[in-house]
């Protein structure tokens, strides 16, 4: 008994540090994030950041979701599509934007980012209204919401 109770914590301990070692170096959920690392290891492929912020690849994916989840008609497919890439540019746009003032950010930057985003996200939902049914819609918010 006491053996198998060694082993166990042995275990525990083991998976305990391969978690905070995964989060300190940019595993998800870490302060590195988004395939970013302090290590500075030239030899690790990390995504290009053009990939990340591809406003195309955005779109598709949100489109993808969106048809397959919200069952969009033939109708609804290419009017979602485009609403979804003039937004998925609209928000590169902010985010290369933003990376151009130097921290520390001050309180009204911050604002001004912050309503800048909710009023493109108003916007874009407010333009999906008009497309999808309400139930539709109804699916769409709540998978927002989870985000």
């Amino acid at each position: 008994m006491k053996k198998l109770t060694y082993v166990f914590s042995i275990i525990c301990i083991l998976l305990t540090v391969a978690q905070e070692g995964n989060a300190q170096f940019g595993g998800y959920g870490g302060m590195g994030g988004y395939g970013r690392s302090r290590v500075s290891d030239p030899t690790v492929n990390f995504p290009q950041k053009k990939e990340e912020l591809d406003p195309e690849k955005i779109a598709t994916e949100d489109t993808r979701w969106m048809t397959k989840k919200l069952k969009l008609t033939e109708e609804q497919i290419p009017k979602v599509e485009n609403i979804n890439i003039n937004y998925a540019f609209k928000r590169v746009e902010m985010v290369e934007e933003a990376k151009k003032i130097t921290p520390p950010y001050t309180e009204d930057q911050r604002n001004k980012f912050r309503d800048k985003y909710n009023d493109m996200k108003t916007g874009k939902e407010k333009e999906l209204k008009q497309v999808l049914t309400p139930e539709q819609f109804e699916i769409y918010s709540k998978r927002k919401q989870d985000f």
